[in-house]
C-alpha cells in the first residue's frame, strides 16, 4: 500500500513487503497478493483492501500500517460466515457505507456484505398516521355549491387513451382541489365531455379515482403492490389528496420485501423520502442474503455500490443506468 502526497509527489510505503504473500503484520512485515480495491473509513483512519490473489478483506490502519484480516479463508468458495468462516472468489472492488460500518465486495459478478463496525441507530421518524376519512364531509360540501361543475366526465389516460367512463364532476371537484380548479368556471374542462390524462396508466388513475368516489384503497394483486403504491402516491401528491398519500405511504412501509427492498430504494432516494430510504437501506442490510437470492442483484450492484461510494455524480450516473435498464425491460 502506498501513499502519495499530492502536493509534493512524495511517495512513502504504508504496509506490505513487495513480495506475494498472506502475512498480517505492520509495515513491510505485512503481505499482499494482488490487491486489486481499497476503500477509506470516514474518519480516514482506515483502508479496506479486496486482497484479490489471498482471497481476503484486509484492514490497514493508515497511522501505523497495521494490516490485519477482517474476513475470507483464503480458499475460493462463496462461504458466509464471520471473519475466516467466509470464503471469496475473486474480490476485486469494494465500496464503503457513508456510515462506516458496511463493506460491499464485489465477487466475479457477485456482491458481498461485510460488517465492519456496528451501525449507528436508525434515523427516528414519527408513525404515519392517517387521519378519519372525508369522504362524507366532503359529500356534504357538495348541497347548494353552485360552483361546481354538473354531469359526468370520461378520462381518456395514457398513451393508448383507455377510458374511465362516467365520473361525477361535482364529487371528484369535491374531493381534490386540483380538479375543482380543473373544472372549474371559465375553464374548458367543465363542459366537456372527454379529459385526456397522458401522465399516467389506467390501473394508476382508475385506483385514484375509485378513492376520490368511494375512499376505496386497493393496490391490486400482491406482486405489483409496491410499483401501485408509489405510482399512486404520486398521483395523490400531483392531485391533492393527502390522506391518500398518507395511505400509500404507509403501504410502502408494509411491502419491503427481498423482490422490492431495492426498487423501492431507488425510488425512495429519487423522490427525497427519507423515511422510506432508511427502512429499505437496513432492510437491505439485514437481509444481504434474501435480497440477492431474489433476482435483483444487478440493480443493487448497479445502485447499491454507486450509492454507497457516498459521491454525487457517480450515484447519479448508476442511478440513470438502473432506469435506462428499466426502460429497456419495459
Amino acid at each position: 500500500m502506498r501513499r502519495v502526497e499530492v502536493a509534493t509527489g512524495a511517495v512513502t510505503t504504508i504496509a506490505g513487503s513487495g513480495e506475494d504473500g498472506d502475512a498480517d503484520g505492520v509495515g513491510d512485515t505485512a503481505e499482499f497478493n494482488n490487491p486489486s480495491g481499497l476503500a477509506i473509513s470516514p474518519d480516514g483512519d482506515a483502508l479496506f483492501v479486496a486482497d484479490n490473489g489471498n482471497r481476503k478483506i484486509r484492514r490497514v490502519e493508515v497511522a501505523t500500517g497495521e494490516v490485519t484480516t477482517v474476513a475470507g479463508s483464503g480458499t475460493e468458495g462463496s462461504a458466509d460466515g464471520m471473519g475466516d468462516a467466509a470464503e471469496f472468489d475473486g474480490p476485486d472492488e469494494v465500496a464503503l457505507s457513508p456510515d462506516g460500518s458496511t463493506l460491499l465486495v464485489n465477487c466475479n459478478g457477485g456482491l458481498r456484505q461485510v460488517c465492519v463496525a456496528a451501525p449507528p441507530p436508525p434515523p427516528s421518524f414519527a408513525p404515519i398516521v392517517v387521519p378519519p376519512s372525508t369522504l362524507a364531509a366532503d359529500f356534504a360540501k357538495t348541497r347548494g355549491d353552485a360552483s361546481l361543475p354538473e354531469g359526468k366526465v370520461a378520462f381518456l389516460v395514457g398513451d393508448d387513451e383507455e377510458r374511465i367512463d362516467d365520473v361525477s364532476k361535482c364529487v371528484i371537484c369535491a374531493r381534490s382541489p386540483v380538479f375543482r380548479t380543473m373544472f372549474g368556471i371559465g375553464m374548458k374542462e367543465r363542459d366537456a365531455a372527454e379529459v385526456t390524462v397522458s401522465h399516467t396508466d389506467l390501473a394508476s388513475f382508475t385506483a385514484l379515482v375509485d378513492y376520490l368516489l368511494s375512499d376505496k384503497f386497493d393496490l391490486g394483486e400482491e406482486g405489483g403492490r409496491a410499483q401501485r403504491a408509489l405510482d399512486l402516491r404520486e398521483l395523490a401528491q400531483m392531485y391533492q389528496v393527502p390522506r391518500l398519500e398518507l395511505l400509500c405511504a404507509q403501504a410502502l412501509q408494509e411491502v419491503v420485501a427481498p423482490a422490492t427492498a431495492v426498487p423501492l430504494l431507488e425510488a425512495a432516494h429519487t423522490t427525497g423520502d427519507g423515511r422510506l430510504l432508511a427502512q429499505c437501506r437496513r432492510y437491505v442490510a439485514d437481509h444481504a442474503a434474501e435480497v440477492r437470492a431474489s433476482g435483483g442483484v444487478e440493480q443493487l450492484r448497479d445502485f447499491g455500490v454507486a450509492e454507497l461510494k457516498g459521491t454525487v455524480a457517480a450515484r447519479d450516473a448508476e442511478l440513470e443506468k438502473v432506469r435506462a435498464e428499466v426502460a429497456e425491460r419495459a
